[in-house]
């Protein structure tokens, strides 16, 4: 009986310790928590939010939380009214937390002085890229993110179309009411949307990892590909004649691709899916939902196909993608995305510090590093023309994805400087058309952080 109640002591402290140091992160911001809602009505002055360079992005002023930016960081920041949003919500406890609150207090006491000033928060998001990745969607609806692949730095994280958290409050039943925008879901952590021809660079990677003679296979396109009667087109129906995976990546074949349904099964699809963090967590500390892949075994030969070209069930966010790109970007590692780099307090004394952490292994370095080098072409002379910068090697792959009776989403995820990244780009574009600016505005965002890349 020693023994027994020493095990369930024993067990009672290590879930105390999880519940302390793990748990504890999430219980601190959840809405539901009395003590935040007891928080907003203390004399601590709320902390403000700041940019990697210092820059105010929210601020308390004359009782008043205002956001300098409007709509340009709504689905990141966010709001702390109507239940709270984003950075505000998330890290309320911090904002609200006073760093040597005795000491505060006493001089506070000696000064004369009533405000207690809470503890900053300081985001890895870059107040000026931020602007400018805006201003490239926000009469548009879709997502851009900007992350920096060594790291997982979040560098930029746009959703359109965008709200202003100033007024929240006024808006408020447009914003939870209206259906067709969806204001208030952040389209790059939560839109869950079909990868198209970015998931070729799955597909690519069970060849290479399964197939022995891939660098020796050669295809030829007509245009199509029918298998049991089932037939996939290429866009317009272009025949690309004779090809290997270099250039059926470039030119973006849905025949070769589809064809490689012969030689590789769906459990070898699915392999690779499970190490780039399909159906799995991401470790992201705002809201996202996971990317989804589903394709069975004994599924039929129609979905088999779509899926191997990015069409069928499979689903992804534009965070995913994003991740995916900076992992071959980093020779196969994947870090964990973080948007908070860390907690100060009013002398800027740093309470807590993020680090960059390694999520996973999501490719095997040679093939990553293969991949890589493959879809240089895509920018030189594959669908990806338009991102070409003459000083700036680019790495890229762009994607259409067909959506019954609504016009075409287009993808472009990239990375520079192509042979040592420093920058992975993914934008996304809903419903935008098959012949979108995507690429352009991909090409607009490397340019304009080219002066950083050097």
């Amino acid at each position: 009986m020693f023994f027994f109640y020493l095990f369930l002591f024993f067990i009672l402290i290590a879930y105390l310790l999880f519940f302390t140091f793990v748990e504890s992160e999430k219980i601190k911001g959840n809405s539901y928590n009395p003590r935040v809602k007891a928080s907003q009505n203390t004399d601590v002055l709320r902390g403000k939010i700041l940019d990697k360079n210092g820059t105010i992005l929210a601020q308390t002023k004359n009782d008043k939380r205002t956001y300098p930016y409007n709509n340009v960081f709504a689905h990141t920041v966010g709001f702390v009214t109507n239940g709270g949003y984003g950075i505000e919500s998330k890290y309320n406890f911090d904002l609200q937390s006073l760093n040597n609150d005795i000491w505060q207090r006493f001089i506070n006491e000696i000064s004369s002085k009533k405000i207690l000033q809470g503890n900053d928060i300081v985001l890895t998001l870059d107040a000026n890229l931020q602007q400018f990745c805006y201003n490239q969607i926000k009469n548009k609806n879709g997502a851009i993110i900007v992350m920096d692949n060594k790291t997982g730095q979040i560098l930029s994280m746009v959703s359109s179309p965008s709200f202003n958290p100033n007024n929240v409050n006024k808006t408020w039943d447009t914003l939870v009411s209206d259906t067709k925008n969806n204001y208030l879901l952040n389209k790059a952590t939560q839109g869950l949307y079909p990868p198209a021809s970015i998931f070729k660079i799955i597909t690519a990677t069970a060849f290479i990892e399964n197939y022995p003679q891939w660098q020796d296979y050669t295809y030829t396109c007509k245009g199509h590909e029918t298998i049991d009667n089932v037939t996939i087109d290429c866009f317009d129906k272009v025949a690309h004649g004779t090809i290997n995976l270099e250039q059926a990546l470039a030119q973006s074949c849905n025949s070769f691709f589809t064809h490689l349904s012969t030689i590789l099964t769906p459990q070898q699809i699915s392999n690779v899916t499970k190490k780039t963090l399909f159906n799995n967590k991401l470790n992201f500390s705002l809201p996202y939902k996971q990317s989804s892949f589903n394709l069975k075994k004994d599924a039929p030969i129609d979905e088999i196909m779509q899926t191997y070209i990015g069409q069928g069930k499979t689903l992804v966010t534009p965070l995913h993608i994003a991740m995916i790109g900076s992992a071959l970007a980093n020779n196969g590692t994947m870090m964990t995305p973080y948007i908070v780099d860390k907690v100060v307090d009013y002398n800027n004394k740093v309470v807590k510090q993020y680090s960059p952490k390694k999520l996973t292994e999501a490719f095997l370095p040679q093939t990553a590093n293969t991949i890589t080098t493959m879809l240089q072409k895509v920018v030189i002379e594959g669908t990806g023309k338009k991102a070409y910068i003459e000083d700036l090697s680019i790495w890229a792959k762009t994607g259409t994805a067909q959506i019954d009776n609504q016009k075409d989403h287009t993808w472009f995820l990239g990375a520079a400087p192509a042979d040592n990244s420093k920058i992975v780009v993914c934008v996304f574009l809903e419903n935008s058309g098959a012949n979108s600016n995507v690429v352009t505005i991909a090409k607009n965002i490397f340019e304009y952080y080219k002066p950083n890349l050097k």
